[in-house]
């Protein structure tokens, strides 16, 4: 369950924390000394001392294993953009919701590796497409909802989209060694730009 007070979390939860931490340090530095496709989940679970049937209660598969966006922080954006007050301006909603979700996503560790992972083996991309587009896809319904139109009109997949788009980009812009600040930078001046009917800044 999602905390939208910002309550410490339980015990649980740390130790869940801990669990998908370990399997996701296990999986990139596999993936990074032998290759994605030399490694099974069976390997990942011996590196983190946990059973397969721990790992798929966490990740669906490997791959998934090394992605920022998985099951569960798309859980959280999605209920946080939910929760958000009605009468809020839809891109502001969403922008909310994003930095609310971003301190769960800066819980991660292991950037700097990752990062050389993605650029070792650009065959993972396709993951993060595939990832990408499904947080786009859960995004469409809420802001369908929150504007009252149908889903399938063009307003709300627009919005989905570009908002997938600016977290996309400022990520593939980012380096870790800014920190999580500056990635909402990032996102913040993407937000600006999209806000401002993308005209070409000043050079």
């Amino acid at each position: 369950m999602i905390d939208m007070q910002g309550a410490t979390p339980g015990l649980r939860e740390r130790k869940k924390a801990e669990t998908r931490e370990a399997l996701r340090a296990a999986a990139i530095r596999l993936f990074l000394e032998r290759g994605p496709s030399a490694v099974t989940v069976t390997d990942i679970c011996e590196a983190a001392r946990v059973s397969p049937r721990t790992f798929f209660n966490y990740f669906e598969n490997k791959e998934a294993a090394v992605l920022a966006w998985d099951q569960r922080l798309a859980d959280e954006f999605v209920a946080r953009l939910g929760a958000r007050p009605p009468h809020e301006p839809p891109l502001t909603a969403v922008r909310r919701a994003l930095d609310d979700t971003l301190p769960s996503f800066a819980a991660q560790t292991g950037w700097h590796a990752r990062k050389e992972l993605f650029g070792t083996y650009p065959e993972l991309r396709s993951k993060i497409l595939q990832a990408v587009f499904g947080l786009e896809a859960r995004l469409v319904g809420p802001l369908a909802d929150r504007i009252g139109c149908p889903a399938d009109s063009l307003y709300p997949q627009l919005l989905a989209g570009a908002t997938v788009v600016v977290f996309r980009v400022a990520f593939t812009t980012w380096t870790p060694d800014k920190g999580i600040e500056g990635l909402q930078l990032l996102i913040d001046q993407a937000f600006d730009h999209l806000a401002a009917g993308l005209s070409a800044p000043a050079s």
